[in-house]
């Protein structure tokens, strides 16, 4: 009896295996099954908002100058709120010091994520130089307005300390700074050639200190349009008025 109800528990295996297709499919089946697809989700490229694309496009400029300009307009109204707040609305302590928090965060936030894609070549330089400008703008405002030194008529001289040292950490950052990132090049994209000269796209650059826009320079290296280049500058001492471009130097690698 075991062996007869074995065979036939095997004999009705086989057959509902045969009639509901369950087992294994063949190699050939499986190789003709479609394969399902994932699909990648597309990164959308951050733009210029349409009201001030016009004014971008004038200039010759992108996105990346977009980003930069906001951040100079937030490090401008951040200083603006410190010297309102040193020189004129010193009793507002709680709406400035939540004023210069906004911005300073605001600031911090712009450089870890938009200035980080914008400028990726010298995104530690563009991050040293908001921490710098930030840094700044908080020590004027403990030495001028919390300062534990006080004027007296017997050491007028303690008085000058607390400035000349705001003074002197101005000097020293920019000067670190500018020892650090700053470089006598910069780099730009070939739009058009003319003979032994030119015309190269740039964009603003904090480390030679270029303002952005198209350049007719010289080339002294076989290039063609459409070429990233190396480019020289000529940097002032002080750099206020910004680096002049002079000529292409090679293909940037």
């Amino acid at each position: 009896m075991p062996r007869k109800s074995s065979r036939t528990t095997d004999f009705f295996r086989r057959v509902g295996n045969a009639v509901l297709g369950v087992g294994k499919l063949p190699s050939k089946l499986k190789r003709r099954t479609p394969k399902v697809k994932k699909k990648i989700p597309q990164i959308r490229r951050p733009e210029i908002p349409k009201m001030f694309q016009s004014f971008f496009e004038r200039r010759h400029t992108g996105w990346p100058e977009y980003v930069m300009l906001k951040a100079q307009l937030a490090i401008l109204s951040l200083f603006a709120a410190a010297v309102i707040y040193i020189a004129l609305l010193h009793a507002e302590i709680f709406i400035f010091t939540s004023l210069l928090l906004a911005l300073s965060a605001y600031l911090f936030y712009l450089t870890a994520t938009q200035l980080k894609h914008a400028f990726k070549r010298d995104y530690s330089a563009y991050r040293s130089f908001v921490i710098m400008c930030v840094a700044i703008a908080w020590v004027f405002v403990l030495v001028f307005r919390h300062s534990p030194i006080e004027f007296s008529i017997e050491a007028p001289h303690l008085a000058f300390i607390p400035p000349l040292a705001a003074m002197g950490f101005v000097f020293v950052a920019f000067a670190v700074f500018r020892l650090k990132y700053g470089r006598n090049f910069t780099y730009g994209t070939v739009e058009e050639i003319r003979g032994k000269r030119a015309v190269v796209r740039i964009s603003y650059d904090i480390c030679s200190n270029v303002k952005s826009g198209l350049y007719v320079v010289e080339s002294f290296a076989k290039i063609k349009r459409g070429d990233l280049v190396k480019i020289s500058v000529e940097r002032p001492m002080l750099g206020l008025r910004g680096a002049k471009v002079r000529a292409i130097l090679g293909k940037s690698k």
